[in-house]
């Protein structure tokens, strides 16, 4: 498939941007050899919390897990108060645009149905846009969950239209389902192979029907073996020890289809650049894939025309995203043994936990790996990374993207407040940054960082003030973070966190509906979240609580009808909207409630003093708000004044950003470029699609014209298209 954008839409991007007269010129020359400002390798760890490694959290298990992060950990700066937002999709539009959500649209995790409003617009002034004009190359490797490829006008090209020269990986959330059929071949209990292939003694085997009709089964050392089943199975694969689905002894008529996808084995691949994007299905493990991707592009940059160019690599690991599946045993932690009290079946909770300690084992491996392939460390003697960032040219920034997810969370952290949430658990993760700007490394900061703060980071390493390069119609979060790397001693900068979840934004014809989902211990309720029963249900093993065909007027529709019916017990319904604000000690968190839970008030205050033993980490559990029921009662007169600081800095910064109706392409104004977008999206979906029904079209330009030459920096929104 190739990817190339229309003259027209080329056209319209290039003038918006001249318009703003800070995209400049071509990229800078750069002498060969050291690059003038370092190199930038982000590696973005996925739904790993602060909770997950030892070097954040001292109660997190201190085996072998983790040493590379460990090390890169011991060679530079950690950052113990960095808050991402509660999903993966905000917080990751937000390192990229240095903008909070309620200003990119992007407030939650983004769905195939959500429309182009709802992802990272391509007018957004992006991380490989401003370091472009710095001379930057730039690549993305692996999870991108941006936009794309449904209902985007840029499909499987997403990655190319939002400035990335190179992008090799998976453009969804996560890794597909986890395949129990073993490509059609197995329809008896899912349980059975809930992991995608056999496990424990089983593991590496591979069954076939022989012709005298019993199971017969290649081990690895041979075939001929009778398998003790005593019924006919059919060819089931299992892992090489590469780790990859292996058709050994297979029964011709019975050739599995290894191109149905299978979690982390068997999964959705695209590659892309400016001249063309190619898809498949691939196969192999997702994490090693992502690594040998990096370690090919960053080493052809000392190569030819590139030579002395600097770059900037985002290696966004999927890893250790659901769902929960073994990783390939060459990749585990020296000495593991999976315990014999745990069944090793990726649906039950305790084997989820260790399956997902293995997949981040397996992924500090493959960063490992990735340091040593592209030189800038080496092993030891003991096989031991050997990282040493002041004799290279390259900044090394490890982050998470949000807390950790339900079955994984670590205590004393709270499972139930995790990812998907406000709370501590739910963004709070781990940052470290290394490299040659580092002085006195080795060492911990506390000072509020945002993950908003990337974005600057970003530049600041190359040499530039993104304010200056960012267009002044798109308003900036982000604080310096390069101050507490080049000055042990450099006070606070940031004096508030802040982050929200919403939700995304659908065609108009979509209505979200209940869907309930079990994770882990707990049983989830939401009304806003799935826009469909296969989302629901074939998406997330959910039960769809909305309206089909056979039903179109279900008789619970919503979650709180659901919980009045008695039909679960101890319901968590998950709530519309948070957003949630912290200084150095107190945390307000705003709820917009379902219907049913507006008693217990729009507000919570928390304290985050830790208070050992029963909060030695000073996190924000359901018992420790100091409201009742969203009120300040009995508060102290420091409590008293925090909460209404707090409320009013809340307010002040969500009033912030001004709705602009009619305006397309984020230049606060509604003129001829936005005729101009609507006329070249025509028949697509777009964020020229003002009125929200999926598609661009004559429909839109009402709001357009009944909007035009409307000034909403300095005029309010203007009128509303829907």
């Amino acid at each position: 498939m190739i990817f190339s954008a229309t003259p027209l839409r080329r056209s319209l991007l290039l003038a918006c941007f001249m318009a703003t007269s800070q995209l400049g010129g071509p990229p800078r020359a750069q002498s060969i050899g050291q690059p003038s400002h370092p190199n930038v390798l982000l590696i973005v760890l996925d739904d790993v919390g602060v909770d997950q490694l030892a070097t954040f959290n001292p109660f997190a298990p201190t085996g072998p897990l983790t040493p590379t992060i460990a090390a890169i950990a011991d060679a530079g700066v950690k950052f113990t108060n960095f808050y991402t937002m509660p999903q993966c999709s905000p917080s990751r539009a937000s390192i990229f645009t240095g903008r909070y959500p309620f200003r990119t649209g992007v407030n939650a995790a983004i769905l195939e149905e959500d429309l182009p409003v709802a992802q990272v617009s391509p007018f957004e002034m992006t991380t490989p846009r401003v370091l472009w004009t710095a001379g930057y190359a730039s690549a993305m490797f692996g999870k991108y969950h941006l936009g794309g490829p449904e209902n985007n006008p840029d499909g499987n090209g997403a990655p190319v239209a939002l400035g990335w020269d190179y992008f090799d990986g998976n453009l969804r959330g996560g890794p597909p389902a986890i395949d129990v059929s073993l490509g059609g071949q197995y329809t008896l209990d899912a349980a059975r192979y809930s992991c995608g292939f056999p496990t424990g003694t089983e593991r590496g085997a591979t069954w076939f029907l022989g012709a005298d009709g019993r199971v017969r089964c290649d081990d690895n050392r041979g075939a001929g073996y009778t398998g003790q089943e005593g019924v006919a199975l059919g060819g089931i694969p299992a892992l090489d020890a590469d780790g990859r689905l292996a058709p050994r002894c297979l029964d011709a008529a019975r050739e599995p289809d290894f191109t149905k996808p299978n979690g982390y084995y068997v999964w959705p691949r695209v590659v892309a650049d400016s001249s063309h994007v190619e898809s498949e299905r691939a196969r192999g493990y997702m994490t090693t894939a992502q690594t040998d991707a990096a370690i090919d592009w960053i080493t052809q940059r000392s190569q030819g025309a590139d030579r002395g160019r600097p770059w900037m690599a985002t290696v966004s690991y999927n890893a250790i995203h659901a769902p929960y599946q073994h990783p390939p045993v060459d990749l585990y932690p020296p000495g593991f043994v999976w315990p014999s009290q745990v069944p090793e079946n990726c649906t039950d909770v305790a084997a989820q936990r260790l399956i997902s300690d293995l997949m981040l084992a397996a992924m500090d491996h493959e960063i490992g790996r990735l340091l040593v392939g592209i030189g800038l460390a080496e092993r030891g003697a003991g096989g031991q990374i050997v990282y040493r960032p002041d004799a290279t040219d390259t900044m090394v920034i490890v982050a998470g993207d949000n807390g950790t997810f339900i079955p994984s969370v670590i205590a004393p952290y709270d499972p139930i407040r995790s990812k998907g949430t406000p709370y501590q658990t739910g963004v709070t993760a781990p940052l470290i940054v290394s490299g040659p700007l580092v002085a006195a490394p080795g060492r911990s900061v506390a000072h509020l960082v945002n993950v908003v703060d990337l974005f600057r980071l970003f530049g600041e390493i190359a040499g530039l003030d993104v304010r200056a390069v960012v267009p002044r119609s798109h308003a900036l979060d982000a604080d310096a973070v390069l101050p507490y790397l080049t000055n042990p001693n450099q006070p606070a900068i940031r004096r508030y966190n802040f982050t929200q979840l919403g939700t995304g934004v659908t065609p108009s014809s979509v209505e979200p509906g209940p869907c309930v989902v079990n994770v882990g211990p707990l049983t989830l309720a939401t009304d806003v979240l799935y826009t469909s029963q296969s989302l629901c249900e074939t998406g997330s093993g959910g039960t769809w609580f909305g309206p089909t065909p056979e039903q179109p007027d279900p008789p619970y529709p919503t979650s709180c009808a659901i919980r009045a019916a008695g039909l679960y017990r101890n319901l968590v319904i998950l709530p519309i909207e948070v957003w949630a604000i912290r200084n150095s000690r107190y945390k307000l968190v705003r709820v917009e409630r379902v219907a049913c839970e507006t008693d217990l008030g729009e507000f919570e205050l928390y304290d985050l003093s830790p208070r050992p033993p029963a909060n030695p980490l000073g996190l924000d559990y359901a018992a420790t708000d100091l409201l009742t029921n969203g009120r300040p009662v009995g508060l102290t007169p420091d409590q008293v004044a925090n909460f209404q600081t707090l409320a009013a800095e809340l307010e002040e910064l969500l009033a912030s950003e001004a709705a602009c109706h009619g305006d397309g392409n984020l230049d606060k104004r509604v003129d001829s470029m936005d005729l101009l977008g609507v006329r070249s999206h025509l028949g697509q979906p777009s964020v020229f699609d003002f009125n929200l029904d999926g598609v661009t079209d004559g429909d839109d330009l009402p709001c357009v014209w009944s909007n035009f030459g409307h000034e909403c920096r300095l005029s309010g929104p203007g009128n509303a298209c829907r």
